[in-house]
């Protein structure tokens, strides 16, 4: 994903989260639901909520667990940063990455195929 013109920290969050999970590590990673530390650098997440025009908090919600359930994950769920690499590399992309996702056009899943 290029600037998606979220601002600076959005940025840096994205890419921390992006070194994470290409670096060669057993760092574990805990999915969550919600607003997480990459929605909280977002300027569109206000009061704990995504307020985005193009999918507000329950939307995103929505795409979440439609995701997570392609992937056969849930929230809770720990796993090392390689074994959701793995997890990905398997499963992606999903059904509903390739029919529905609106961030079709800047997903890196896409960028490998």
């Amino acid at each position: 994903m290029g600037d998606l013109g979220r601002g600076r920290d959005f940025e840096q969050a994205l890419k921390a989260i992006r070194e994470l999970m290409h670096a060669d590590t057993d760092s574990v990673v805990e999915i969550v639901e919600g607003v997480d530390g990459l929605c909280r650098a977002c300027p569109e997440c206000r009061d704990d909520r995504c307020e985005s025009p193009h999918g507000n908090e329950e939307a995103v919600r929505k795409w979440d667990r439609r995701i997570l359930q392609g992937l056969g994950i849930a929230y809770g769920d720990k796993r090392t940063a390689r074994e959701l690499r793995a997890l990905i590399a398997e499963k992606a992309p999903l059904d509903f990455c390739r029919t529905r996702c609106p961030w079709r056009q800047v997903c890196t899943v896409f960028e490998r195929l």
